[in-house]
């Protein structure tokens, strides 16, 4: 039986070039590459999309984001003080052997072996966003705690279940597992790997509510990072310590069928 193979990149960091460097440490071939998908507009996962993209030369790629993804967004804190979040300039990126691929809904890739969600749906009652959160539309700044360009990459490991990515998991961590298999009309979850963004006052009491839940799902493997936050990765180790991976820099999983 033929193998089927794919290389796709989700997120380019918040460098210039640091993706680069983390795909030559991986040995990730730039010839390789597929896609390359955003999971949400912010300048942390963004800022490496124009030194990938000319480094990509005429090699022609896939890239997947959601319309709102190219906004200007910010973060303005109680104090009055605001942090610029905003992507790069996607209409400088253009080029004629980029496909932009802007949509809400769902994308098949890689012969229908990577789903990347589309827009999340919102269903649990505690995950309710970030309310410090705007952005700017037709030059005017709205609060928008919802970032609904928030996606994540998912794949059905055959006989283990689904394996889900996500970025920062804005839409909740739980709404993105349940949205998953909604999608594909599996149950199972094998892994849940990235940002659960559980970090800060905001997002540190609803802790409790996303593992009771993770607990209900119960995934054979999680692998909380980036924006978990100290106390939710800690709290995840401690109430589903047989699940629990830690991330940690150049880790790489094989998930095999």
């Amino acid at each position: 039986m033929r193998r089927k193979k794919g290389t796709v990149i989700l997120d380019t960091g918040i460098s210039t070039n640091g993706i680069i460097h983390n795909m030559n440490s991986l040995g990730v071939k730039l010839a390789d590459i597929q896609a390359i998908v955003i999971s949400h507009g912010h300048s942390d996962h963004t800022f490496g999309l124009p030194s990938l993209i000319e480094r990509l030369g005429s090699q022609s790629v896939s890239l997947i984001l959601h319309p709102d993804a190219s906004l200007e967004r910010k973060v303005v804190m109680p104090n009055g003080y605001e942090l610029n979040i905003s992507p790069p300039k996607i209409a400088n990126l253009r080029r004629d052997n980029i496909t932009f691929i802007e949509k809400k809904e769902p994308t098949l890739l890689s012969d229908n072996m990577i789903l990347v969600s589309g827009e999340i749906d919102r269903t649990t009652d505690f995950e309710k966003g970030f309310p410090i959160h705007y952005t700017k539309r037709n030059d005017n700044w709205e609060c928008d705690p919802l970032i609904k360009d928030d996606q994540s990459v998912i794949l059905n490991v055959r006989g283990k279940g689904l394996v889900i990515i996500t970025g920062c998991a804005h839409s909740g961590v739980i709404n993105t597992i349940r949205y998953a298999q909604h999608l594909t009309d599996t149950q199972q979850v094998y892994a849940v790997l990235g940002g659960f963004h559980l970090t800060g006052g905001i997002f540190e009491k609803i802790i409790p509510d996303t593992i009771a839940e993770l607990k209900k799902i119960s995934p054979t493997y999680l692998m909380p990072g980036h924006c978990t936050g100290w106390s939710a990765i800690h709290q995840i180790a401690n109430s589903m310590p047989e699940a629990f991976i830690p991330n940690n820099v150049g880790t790489t999983l094989v998930f095999k069928g």
